[in-house]
This record gives structure tokens, C-alpha cells and sequence, in this order.
């Protein structure tokens, strides 16, 4: 009985994430990761509620109505996206373009960009020691062991701007865009990173064409055989990848799984969910002590772990600092830090003036063709996206200035037209 509870908790946001996209395909895609989140977390909760044992916690898991708690999380985000998304159709947002003599510039920069950047990781890659190569790397320690670590700050751990770029591009440079697509795919296997960057850079590169498109879209143009065969090619390709990789190092074999197969079913529906499963069962169930603290969430992800995590305490300390972390510490942290009903409550307003609203400054950015400033809004975006997946809240201060600034130049631009007309 309890699991059909939480079966017909995972039927309503199947039956939600489906009505959302049938509404707005554009939208379901801009919001993809979100909702690709829920669709990974919700499966490892019913998992782990059946009894299976959460190895980084060093416990058993148990029925505590956790697919319950997340699927509110997740209805609330999707309500509050629509609406505020609805609610700001009808403000006009002025944009600035990069031009010369009345000569648009902006494909020219971004393919300048584009072609600088991946050329100057892939030389770092040359210089250094690659996890592809070298099995005292990994993708952790990569970039503390690399020839220039410094372009970590610059451009992040995969640089997940430039398939987004070449999406951008990909309407005037088709066949140079998925070149370099491929190239950007085959740079982050080198420095160890593989099913993450395949997902996140297909779903980045696909973005900007879908938001450009000037045609009326159907779920039926998404089931389209082409895409269903790609689709299958990748999945099998990333299959075959991680299988290598597992068959190799074994990883859950200090809780006996030695089966590639079966470590990938343990890490796809035993891991994913485990933080909110452990927030649930101890902040909203149990008696655990709320910190009443939101600057928690900066390092909501650090939280959870020292909260949850088993073992050495100074190790953990250590691991953290190079870069490990478990997954989607958030909403996990919120129960954490609020009880559930402010919980739900401080989930909504960030959805509504933090996410949705650079979701909307973002496609507006692209619809105007202001493409330069649109790279910059989307690497904020996914930094916000990121932030409301793992909890590093921290993050979000530079995505709220750049639009904070967006908005403050659009009043500035309306206003002089509207001074213009009165003169």
C-alpha cells in the first residue's frame, strides 16, 4: 500500500510535467533541468523507501512519505513558473546590440569567443595530466593539477556557455556548430567529466534554438523518429561509457555491488534522492533542530553533508574542498533551516523573483537578438539552476546583479523613448 502511495505520488508529476509541456514546450525546455531533476529524484525516493541501504548515510531507508514532500516542491515551482511567466507578458523589456557602422556583430563575437575559449582549454588539457589518461587524476582533481587551474574561475568546470553559444550560432554556422559541438563533448571526456556535460551541453545547445524559433511548436514534433533514434545513440553511448568506467573501479563495492549493471541502477535510484529522503525523515518527521539561518543555504550542499554523511569528519572537510559533493542538496536544506510550511512558502518567492525571472530576461534577450548579453544571462541562469539543484546559493548574487542591471538599463532605454515622443 505504501508503495502505491508513492506511485501515485511519481503519476502526478509525470501527469504535471506533461500538462506543462503540452501548455509551453518552450517553457518545458527552458526549465528542463529542473524538471529533469525531479523526474531522477522522485524514483530514487520510492527506491530507497522500499529498504534499500543509503551508503553514504550508513543506513537503511524506510516509508516516510518523502515522494509526498517533493512532489509539493515540485508543483509549487511549476504553478509559480506560469504564473509569474504569464504575469510578465506584459512588460517590454529593452536590449542593447553590438554594432558597428549599423553592422550587427554579435555571431561574429560569439564565434570568436567560442573558438578562443575551447582552443585555450583544450592547450591546458595538452599541458596537463588528463583523467582520461592519468588514473592518479580524476575529474575532482583535475583542475588543482592542471598547467593554468585559473581558467576554472574564468570559465567554470565545463564551461557550459559554449554549447549554448553554438546553439546561438547554430542558425548561421550549422555544420561548424556541431563540429565544435563534438569537440566540446570529447574535451570534457578528457578531463574527466562524461554523462554529466553530455546532458547539461545537449540541453544548452538545444536551448536557444527552440527559444528562437519563430515557428508554433508541437509535442508531436518532439517524438519525431530522427530524434528518438539520436536519443537512443546517446543513451547507449553513455552507457557503454559508465559501464567501462564501474566495471573498472568497482565503486559500491564496499557494500558488495560489484556488477556494473547493478551499480548503475544503485546510483541512478539509491543516491539521487538520499539528501531529501534524510531531510524528511529527520527535520519534518523526526525532531531534528531547524537553524532558523537562510544564509544556509549559501553552502546548503556543505550543510547536508556534514548533517548526513558518515565517517571521517576531517576527510569529509577535505574531499569537500576539492570539489566532492553528494546531489541536489536543495529543497533538501530548506527543511533543514524552516519548518515545511515556510519551507514551501520561501521555495515559491525564490521561484518567482529569482528563477523565473531570469528565465524571462533570458528569452527576451534571445527573442530581440541582444545574443552577447543572452550568453552572459545564461551562464547566470544555469548558475541559478545549479544553485536550486545542489544548494550553493551563493551563486545567485551574481545572476540577481546582472539582472537587476538588465532592468535598470531597459528603464533608462523606455524612458528616453517615451522623453523623445514628448518633445
Amino acid at each position: 500500500m505504501l508503495l502505491v502511495f508513492n506511485l501515485l505520488n511519481f503519476f502526478i508529476i509525470l501527469w504535471a510535467t506533461y500538462a506543462f509541456l503540452k501548455k509551453d514546450i518552450k517553457l518545458f525546455f527552458l526549465y528542463g533541468l529542473l524538471i529533469f531533476q525531479a523526474i531522477s529524484v522522485i524514483p530514487s525516493l520510492i527506491y530507497i523507501e522500499t529498504g534499500k541501504y543509503i551508503s553514504e548515510q550508513g543506513r537503511m531507508g524506510y516509508f516516510v512519505g518523502a515522494t509526498f514532500f517533493y512532489c509539493i516542491f515540485y508543483l509549487v515551482s511549476l504553478l509559480f513558473i506560469c504564473a509569474t511567466t504569464n504575469s510578465l507578458k506584459l512588460i517590454k523589456l529593452r536590449v542593447i546590440k553590438f554594432e558597428v557602422r549599423n553592422n550587427n556583430m554579435e555571431n561574429h563575437i560569439l564565434f570568436i569567443i567560442v573558438i578562443s575559449v575551447l582552443s585555450i582549454l583544450l592547450f591546458n588539457v595538452y599541458q596537463s595530466a588528463s583523467p582520461l589518461f592519468d588514473k592518479d587524476v580524476t575529474r575532482f582533481t583535475y583542475w588543482g593539477q592542471s598547467k593554468y587551474p585559473l581558467l576554472q574561475k574564468i570559465f567554470g568546470n565545463t564551461a557550459m556557455f559554449i554549447p549554448f553559444v553554438l546553439g546561438v550560432l547554430n542558425k548561421k554556422y550549422k555544420r561548424s556548430s556541431i563540429v565544435l559541438l563534438l569537440v566540446y563533448f570529447g574535451y570534457n571526456v578528457l578531463i574527466g567529466q562524461k554523462f554529466s556535460p553530455i546532458i547539461t551541453g545537449s540541453f544548452s545547445f538545444f536551448l536557444p534554438i527552440i527559444l528562437m524559433s519563430t515557428k508554433k511548436l508541437k509535442v508531436s514534433q518532439i517524438f519525431k523518429l530522427k530524434y528518438i533514434i539520436i536519443f537512443l545513440l546517446a543513451a547507449i553511448s553513455m552507457y557503454k561509457i559508465i559501464y567501462d568506467r564501474y566495471d573498472r573501479r568497482k565503486p559500491y563495492a564496499v557494500i558488495k555491488i560489484y556488477d556494473p549493471n547493478e551499480a548503475m541502477l544503485y546510483r541512478i535510484f539509491g543516491l539521487q534522492g538520499h539528501l531529501f529522503w534524510g531531510a524528511t525523515e529527520q527535520f519534518v518527521l523526526g525532531d531534528g533542530d531547524k537553524s532558523w539561518n537562510p544564509l544556509d543555504l549559501n553552502y546548503g550542499m556543505h550543510k547536508m553533508m556534514k548533517e548526513f554523511a558518515i565517517g571521517n569528519k576531517k576527510s569529509l572537510e577535505k574531499h569537500m574542498k576539492e570539489g566532492f559533493n553528494f546531489t541536489n542538496a536543495y529543497p533538501s536544506v530548506l527543511f533543514m533551516i524552516f519548518p515545511f510550511y515556510i519551507a514551501y512558502a520561501f521555495h515559491a518567492f525564490v521561484i518567482i523573483f529569482v528563477l523565473t525571472l531570469s528565465g524571462w530576461i533570458l528569452t527576451k534577450l534571445l527573442e530581440h537578438g541582444s545574443l552577447v548579453l543572452s550568453v552572459v544571462s545564461y551562464q547566470f541562469f544555469i548558475w541559478t539552476i545549479y544553485a536550486l539543484t545542489m544548494g550553493y546559493f551563493y551563486k545567485l548574487k551574481y545572476g540577481i546583479t546582472f539582472n537587476l542591471l538588465i532592468l535598470f538599463i531597459s528603464y533608462v532605454i523606455e524612458k528616453r523613448k517615451l522623453n523623445k515622443k514628448n518633445i
